[in-house]
């Protein structure tokens, strides 16, 4: 997909004073996109962002099994679950170590073609001491996103780093998933939604606003689904990242 094909729907990659109150949230959840919903008049932006390499160890409200509610603050969200529902290890200084590598390091990555497991080779050792989590996956998702939104900036091109690094085949089919698709995607999840989600949320399937696939942004092995739902009375907005 070329820049210029959807930039009036979407925005790739926004940054992330863009979209949370609390730019820390960043290390936890990667911004993916934001796209543009009208509701009775009112126009929302609305971030889709994935957790990609984390895992919901615990259930609270608003953040259970990768179910997750943000308040909507003037087009930003501000995050309404408990960050321990991730395990609470030490994510933020993990993350930092490898933004840090990553700036220094990226125009090689790019330019040598630098393939996911010959990057785990190189950085797992700098992160054996730091870590007090298994990061295994969490790096993984971390440079599928950070080299596949890397080459997005510099070309206009979205092309996953697998597609870069290792020949895989090219998906051109549009980002963003329309509405009406979206909400017949999510129609298992809320068929099973009493086993999906433990706290009540007044959610139905018609406040599914749009998705997009988490794998074409992150790690291929982590696939799954992420779905926007919209509760405006509330201004409360749900993400789900669903595998079914």
């Amino acid at each position: 997909m070329e820049k210029n094909q959807q930039e009036q729907k979407v925005i790739m990659y926004p940054r992330a004073s863009e979209v949370f109150v609390d730019e820390r949230l960043v290390c936890y959840f990667r911004p993916l996109l934001t796209f543009s919903h009208l509701h009775e008049g009112s126009v929302y932006q609305l971030h889709l962002l994935g957790t990609d390499g984390l895992y919901c160890e615990k259930e609270y409200k608003h953040a259970e099994n990768n179910f997750f509610g943000f308040r909507y603050v003037a087009g930003k969200y501000e995050f309404l679950g408990n960050l321990d529902v991730f395990g609470g290890g030490n994510v933020e200084e993990v993350h930092a170590y490898l933004q840090a590598d990553f700036a220094q390091n990226k125009q090689e990555y790019l330019k040598d073609k630098v393939t996911l497991k010959a990057y785990k080779e190189r950085i797992m050792d700098g992160l054996a001491e730091l870590a007090d989590f298994d990061v295994d996956y969490y790096v993984e998702g971390f440079y599928s996103y950070e080299f596949t939104k890397y080459h997005y900036e510099l070309t206009g091109e979205f092309r996953h780093v697998t597609e870069l690094t290792e020949g895989w085949g090219h998906d051109d089919s549009d980002i963003l998933i329309d509405q009406e698709t979206a909400r017949e995607m999510s129609g298992e999840f809320f068929m099973n939604l009493q086993w999906n989600v433990t706290h009540d949320y007044g959610i139905e399937e018609s406040m599914v606003c749009g998705a997009t696939e988490r794998f074409r942004f992150m790690a291929v092995i982590g696939g799954g689904t992420v779905f926007a739902l919209l509760k405006p009375e509330e201004q409360t907005v749900y993400l789900l990242e669903y595998f079914s």
